[in-house]
């Protein structure tokens, strides 16, 4: 499948990460994910951003595909750091910016500006790192173009605690990220699926339907790849017919939106249905007792990495106890 959404997807490799038991990385990665939410310190995020860089690069999956889950989180990233430096304020002053907004270098960041929306339709790769490098050009045209036409002049004060927040939110996201997609990339939807339901088992005793549940994460999972890809196929095929989405006035645009979703929403419905139908002509019964053919056995290096996990969280929870910064 050939997508550049990386939730949801499986790599077939043969690493020792792929070779766990599901119940083993479901539970070490959920107690990961918890331990870095106890991590508050950069050095400390630093370390366990190094720790899960190692763990992807053991698992023998291009680190291209981690990086590609990013570009949705880009934006949030960019707009989360921004934010932090410009109202994050502190004691430690770093650096004091002065910018002075003139007439001129006011027309050339318009200028650019137009350029940038006018090449979209040349330079489609790349639009993100496009839009940062016009961002921090028509800064740095305020700071050295002179011109009598002065409109105002500001400055913007960098401390150093938005910077240590931002390194600190910038690493945490990253870690997570990270740790979420080789669940993912390490697990094919089956043996997930599977493991999830033999881990919440005991729910059933009071009344919650595990299976189903399990079952529907399971298909979630296995079909936002899909429909993501289904989306790309229509968005290509309106182009083929002249749409063009990033033209045209407001009202044209939601009709090109309104084109993209009402098929969208008929492909989802008849995969719906036909899954349904599948499951039904399989035998399927919501909540009925089902065997597998491949059981799932915990081996020696289960209880380890289970153990180091476990080992992790109760340290970092020892640590905040006794009030030590990490």
């Amino acid at each position: 499948m050939n997508t550049n959404l990386v939730f949801g997807q499986y790599y077939d490799s043969d690493s020792w990460l792929h070779r766990l038991d599901p119940r083993t990385k479901i539970t070490a990665i959920f107690i990961i994910l918890a331990s870095l939410f106890l991590l508050r310190k950069v050095a400390s995020l630093a370390i366990a951003l190094a720790f899960v860089l190692v763990l992807i690069l053991s698992s023998k999956i291009p680190l291209a595909k981690f990086l590609a889950s990013l570009r949705a989180m880009s934006v949030i990233i960019f707009l989360t750091v921004f934010f932090q430096v410009l109202f994050n304020r502190g004691s430690t002053a770093i650096h004091t910016f002065d910018f002075t907004l003139t007439w001129l270098n006011l027309t050339f960041s318009i200028a650019l500006l137009v350029l940038y929306f006018l090449g979209g339709r040349v330079f489609r790769k790349y639009r993100f790192l496009q839009f940062l490098a016009l961002f921090f050009l028509v800064f740095f045209l305020q700071a050295i173009i002179p011109s009598p036409l002065v409109i105002t002049k500001y400055s913007i004060t960098v401390y150093k605690d938005s910077l240590t927040t931002s390194l600190v939110v910038v690493a945490r996201i990253l870690s997570l990220i990270f740790v979420s997609s080789l669940l993912t990339l390490t697990t094919k939807p089956a043996d997930l699926n599977r493991g999830l339901e033999l881990l919440l088992k005991p729910l059933k005793y009071i009344g919650i339907k595990v299976s189903v549940f399990s079952m529907m994460i399971s298909i979630t999972l296995r079909f936002i790849p899909t429909l993501f890809l289904e989306a790309q196929k229509i968005l290509k095929a309106q182009a083929s017919r002249g749409v063009d989405f990033k033209e045209g006035k407001l009202q044209q645009k939601v009709t090109q939106i309104v084109s993209l979703l009402l098929p969208m929403f008929i492909i989802s419905l008849r995969k719906a249905y036909d899954l349904a139908d599948t499951m039904e002509v399989r035998g399927y019964v919501p909540g009925a007792d089902r065997t597998s053919i491949n059981l799932l056995r915990f081996r020696f290096i289960d209880f380890v990495v289970l153990l180091a996990a476990l080992g992790i969280l109760s340290g970092l929870i020892a640590l905040n106890v006794m009030k030590y910064a990490i």
